[in-house]
């Protein structure tokens, strides 16, 4: 099993990748990610409501014909009567009054893009704090292999120490057994930290497409909020979710409206072209042209256009709630992140002056092992300490770098390090 690991891990690291840095990881997830890549067709399929809710608006033309062969038969001659003729015909109509239909439909479809960009943004935000998260994640395990690594060094050498001091007669079999349990310890934590590694891999594999190759610690996050009453101010103006949330009272509203018109009165200018004759005979030709406006009431429905239009008046409270909900969570979201940041920034500080302190104490103890001042427990407990120092390190420092995209995500203004035009101009709505 370790073997397998340790090839797996092996394997993946020979693998060739370019995205060494987290910007670069995070441009590659844009670009390969299916996830969001789904996501932006959704998008673009939803804009099509705007061009389908103009439309209406706009003249329709419709052509047609029929060729067709009859036999009639009657009781009075000629009894079989055979004809072949055909007919052609051009309809064209223009809406000049909707009662309001068209522009709530409009409002509709601007609302749904609306909608579906901030959607869009927070499925954007998602995967690139997934990203981060993943990023950090091998970095920390990484980190860990090598702090479980070092610590197995470490402890083979006690252990060898011991066995020779025990061979001279200085220690008991004891020191000897403490010092191989320890070690041996240490070297089936190291098989598990190389299988976490490999898990964070594949992880990382999931969302980039590549595998990670010498991936550099990320740079200090810019454009940090000052304070905490600054990133509530501007999540309410760039929180996805809270964008969401009102391009859906936005639409609940226009929806009330077109329900409502579907009960009011259309008026439309209609004008048609038709000609026909018989394919034997010719001078059985016809044609005519009609010209008019059509006026139609809805007076009758049997109650279905007010019942559609309160159940959009009750979906549009609902909408309103919603809204409410939304922005009671973007502040909790907001002001988790906020703390969450600045605990992860003193985290990070109080473990680096740890593992200082560890380093420092764990070399003064060897060394005063080595003139029989320690005994072998001491220094198996200082190593100890110094491992934890590492790991804590570790954990602070993915902690700080998903902390501070954390931040971003939640006021919403988290962005790919390099925008493509497709993603500034072609997914925003009209």
């Amino acid at each position: 099993m370790r073997g397998l690991i340790v090839s797996l891990v092996a394997l993946m690291a020979a693998v060739p990748a370019s995205a060494d840095t987290l910007e670069e990881a995070m441009i590659a997830a844009v670009d390969s990610n299916p996830s969001l890549a789904a996501q932006r067709q959704r998008l673009r399929a939803t804009r099509e409501a705007l061009p389908q809710a103009w439309a209406e608006a706009l003249p329709q033309i419709n052509v047609s014909g029929l060729a067709q062969r009859s036999d009639r038969e009657s009781d009075t001659p000629p009894q079989n009567v055979e004809s072949e003729d055909w007919v052609a015909s051009a309809n064209a109509s223009q809406l000049i009054f909707g009662s309001g239909r068209v522009l709530a439909s409009t409002r509709a479809a601007r609302a749904q893009i609306r909608g579906a960009v901030a959607d869009y943004d927070f499925a954007l935000q998602s995967l690139l704090l997934n990203v981060t998260r993943a990023y950090a994640d091998v970095r920390q395990a990484q980190a860990v292999v090598a702090a479980r690594q070092t610590t197995v060094t470490n402890l083979t050498r006690l252990y060898e120490f011991a066995q020779a001091q025990f061979d001279a007669g200085v220690v008991t079999r004891t020191d000897v057994a403490q010092s191989q349990a320890r070690l041996a310890q240490a070297r089936t934590q190291l098989v598990q930290a190389q299988g976490g590694l490999a898990a964070a891999t594949q992880a990382y594999l999931r969302l980039i497409g590549r595998p990670p190759s010498d991936l550099q610690a990320p740079p200090a996050v810019q454009g940090l909020p000052m304070d905490l009453e600054t990133a509530l101010s501007n999540a309410v103006d760039t929180s996805p979710v809270l964008r969401s949330a009102v391009a859906d009272t936005q639409l609940a509203d226009a929806n009330v409206d077109v329900a409502a018109s579907q009960g009011r009165a259309r008026v439309t200018v209609e004008a048609g072209l038709q000609e026909g004759a018989d394919f034997e005979d010719d001078t059985s030709g016809f044609d005519g042209e009609t010209l008019g406006v059509r006026v139609a009431i809805p007076l009758l429905q049997g109650g279905a256009i007010r019942s559609r239009t309160r159940q959009q008046r009750a979906l549009r409270a609902a909408t309103n709630l919603d809204l409410a909900d939304a922005q009671r969570a973007v502040q909790e979201s907001v002001t988790n992140a906020w703390t969450g940041l600045a605990s992860a920034r003193a985290a990070v500080d109080s473990a680096r002056e740890q593992v200082e302190a560890s380093e420092l104490a764990y070399e003064g103890v060897t060394l005063e092992q080595e003139t029989g001042l320690r005994s072998t427990v001491e220094v198996l407990d200082q190593e100890q300490d110094l491992l934890i120092a590492r790991l804590a390190l570790a954990q602070a420092e993915r902690d700080v770098v998903v902390a501070e995209r954390q931040m971003l995500a939640a006021v919403g203004v988290l962005r790919p390090p390099v925008e493509t035009e497709e993603n500034r101009d072609a997914l925003r709505g009209r």
